[in-house]
């Protein structure tokens, strides 16, 4: 653990020593592929990429053909990936991460495996995992896919209102991803809407090229889901592991409402090697799952995998108190749940915020003050001193999404600036053309 905790702070430490405001060099690829059912087009800040299985492509198919446009529209793909693997793995902790993978692997979905193969054979790095080689091997690519289960994440937010609580009276939710993005921007380099045709249902995952997991996604039944770290401060284990981000895919990909596929995602058969949190919506409400398996409650009794409601019991001393409305920080806070929240003065202060923005907007909000209320922060954006902040230093992107209408808007981190911009764009993206 004191390990851990030093290789996150050096990479922290290396990210603040290169500098905020330098420029990174871009390397540009074609602006667009397309070949039997993989599409990708460079649109500026992101890409948009659709992999339409109802093209007759199998799941290895796929991969292949994902990985080859990937390589024509980012030319230096394996180099980013690698060297981002590097930055968040030294050398002493790198050879064991694969014992992770190999541990978590049997547990996929096949479908998903054989996408991850399939781009596998397309790059260079074969079965040779050599650290920062500039290639990117199969066991690499299954670090990138598993990041969330066998490394960690970082801090993230959410924040959503429906009903009385929406200028709309349908739902309006924001969600932030803050991660470390590489001291060269890797991941906004590679930032992406990725849309998934299969013959039943559509997902979008506003995620990362090669990326096949949801860290951020809905379907086109209009279920919303977003991914938080909560960590609870017991022993890791990847024996007999699920990802929880794949499995978030495949309920995107079969579950027809929220409720479905939040119960499948806390379904107790299923063991991840990271307690985390899902916020869910679709269009009346939003929920979310504190998805607890291996922390124990405060009263030392079964751990606790459940959803919280505007309503809900928190732990003693946590406050909501806000009508048709729910957010979530990196902690559990349900009554009785283990507590990571009150000792945790980032996650405090940012829940502080996330009530104040909600209620200076009055009664209602509406999707332009649920973007105020996600791109808040106190000081500059680099100020990391600033923890109150919901748009920091980290955050990568931002997503306003309202599920009635599909409507989609996401700031991305500029690809070629390493500094957080003080006024965050956002842009509209159509889905489900």
């Amino acid at each position: 653990m004191k390990k851990r905790i030093l290789c996150c702070f050096m990479v922290l430490l290396l990210f603040l020593q290169v500098g905020c405001t330098r420029e990174v060099s871009v390397t540009k690829g074609e602006k667009s592929y397309q070949e039997r059912g993989v599409r990708i087009v460079d649109k500026g800040n992101y890409f948009e990429a659709e992999l339409d299985y109802t093209s007759g492509l199998t799941p290895r198919e796929m991969g292949e053909a994902f990985a080859k446009g990937i390589l024509k529209v980012v030319p230096d793909y394996e180099v980013l990936i690698d060297s981002y693997i590097a930055e968040n793995l030294p050398d002493y902790e790198y050879p064991f991460i694969f014992s992770r993978i190999e541990d978590i692997i049997p547990q996929l979905d096949e479908r998903y495996v054989e996408e991850i193969e399939g781009m596998a054979s397309v790059f260079s790095g074969g079965d040779e995992d050599i650290r920062d080689d500039k290639k990117l091997s199969k066991g690499e690519l299954y670090v990138l896919n598993l990041f969330t289960d066998v490394f960690r994440g970082a801090q993230c937010s959410f924040v959503s209102v429906y009903g009385s609580r929406s200028e709309t009276n349908k739902t309006i939710t924001g969600r932030n991803l803050d991660w470390f993005g590489g001291t060269q921007n890797q991941l906004p380099r590679i930032q992406a809407i990725i849309t998934i045709k299969n013959k039943e249902s559509k997902i979008c995952s506003i995620g990362y090229l090669g990326y096949m997991g949801i860290l951020t996604g809905f379907n086109d039944s209009k279920v919303f889901a977003g991914i938080l770290d909560s960590i609870v401060g017991v022993a890791y284990s990847s024996e007999g592991r699920r990802s929880y981000t794949l499995d978030l895919r495949y309920a995107l990909e079969n579950c027809k409402t929220m409720d479905e596929a939040a119960e499948f995602m806390r379904d107790s058969k299923k063991l991840y090697a990271v307690n985390h949190i899902i916020a869910f919506s679709d269009p009346e409400k939003s929920v979310i799952l504190e998805n607890n398996f291996s922390g124990y409650r405060r009263d030392g009794k079964k751990v606790q995998r459940a959803l919280r409601y505007a309503d809900s019991e928190l732990n003693k001393g946590v406050t909501w108190g806000i009508s048709d409305a729910v957010g979530s920080v990196n902690s559990f806070i349900l009554d009785g749940n283990y507590d990571n929240h009150t000792g945790n003065k980032y996650n405090t202060k940012r829940w502080e915020t996330m009530k104040n923005q909600i209620l200076s907007k009055g009664d209602k909000v509406d999707a332009r003050e649920m973007k105020e209320i996600i791109s808040y922060k106190h000081g500059e954006p680099d100020a990391l001193s600033e923890a109150s902040d919901l748009y920091n230093k980290m955050t990568l992107y931002m997503v306003l999404f309202e599920p009635d209408s599909l409507s989609l808007e996401v700031y991305f981190r500029p690809r070629n600036i390493r500094q957080s911009p003080d006024n965050p764009v956002f842009e509209k993206i159509e889905v489900f053309k």
